[in-house]
């Protein structure tokens, strides 16, 4: 698949250890955990974000749901919102759904992260298949992502009322 060959030339490139790994389709973030055989916590899953001023990547741990109004205030954009399926297929059709990497060297996109992710000591993301994820260390993922640094997952209050 080319969106992994493009990854681990990336990673390669920049001389990052990783670790490919390949494991059963997976359609959900906790599903591509169980699936990778790693904690949900580790595992960062990337949402393609619609803006006024163009597309950015909100980034958070499999554990965690998107709260909207942070990933609003992050953006200064109170339009804010998830890129449909159409639209991500679209503009990123190289990936399959659900399986966009969070890297901004591939997409040409910024990137907003969760700071539930900033201190895990290794990090596991789709590699542009429901079936292929790749592995890093919590910090080579923050050197590969360069990203702000936010609060965007849903406070566990608010997590009671789904």
């Amino acid at each position: 698949m080319a969106a992994v060959d493009d990854i681990v030339h990336l990673l390669e490139e920049r001389k990052i250890a990783h670790e490919v790994i390949r494991h059963r389709e997976a359609f959900s973030a906790g599903d591509a955990a169980r699936a990778a055989g790693v904690p949900a916590e580790r595992l960062a899953k990337t949402l393609l974000v619609e803006t006024g001023g163009g597309e950015v990547l909100a980034v958070l741990p499999a554990t965690e749901r998107l709260d909207v109004h942070k990933l609003r205030l992050a953006t200064g954009d109170n339009h804010a919102r998830l890129a449909s399926e159409e639209e991500m297929a679209a503009a990123h059709g190289e990936f399959e759904l659900g399986a966009l990497p969070p890297l901004p060297d591939l997409l040409q996109l910024p990137v907003l992260l969760d700071r539930r992710l900033e201190t895990v000591p290794e990090v596991v993301f789709a590699a542009g298949s429901r079936g292929i994820s790749v592995r890093v260390s919590g910090a080579d993922f923050l050197e590969l992502t360069r990203p702000r640094l936010v609060d965007l997952a849903q406070d566990e209050e608010d997590k009671e009322f789904l």
